[in-house]
């Protein structure tokens, strides 16, 4: 019966650092230090979407939600997703970020993308 028990309780503490705080693009964008590297789940309609593949073959695209502001959003694949779609994004979000020569603002890399 414990290990039962021991499993639930590690599948609780795992499950509890994915769960994503809920916001919105304009709080974030009022506050990014505050949610600098924590996963969220944001809401918005899809604008400025580019799909490409990366030199090593792995496609991806990039797209904003904006509210008074814009926050950048990069997903690995093609979320079903097309300009003016309403999505919720889950993913970690970064004020700054730096990718080899690349440096990225206000940018959540998203692990989930649905409509």
């Amino acid at each position: 019966m414990k290990p039962f028990f021991l499993a639930l309780l590690i599948l609780i503490g795992m499950t509890s650092n994915v769960l994503a705080d809920t916001v919105t693009v304009s709080a974030i964008l009022a506050s990014p230090a505050s949610y600098d590297g924590k996963h969220v789940t944001v809401s918005g309609t899809v604008s400025k979407l580019v799909r490409k593949t990366s030199a090593k073959g792995n496609a991806y695209e990039t797209f904003s939600f904006c509210d008074g502001g814009c926050i950048n959003v990069f997903a690995f694949g093609a979320p079903a997703s097309s300009e003016g779609v309403q999505l919720t994004v889950n993913g970690t979000y970064s004020a700054v970020k730096h990718t080899g020569q690349y440096t990225f603002h206000n940018e959540i890399e998203a692990d989930d993308a649905s409509p």
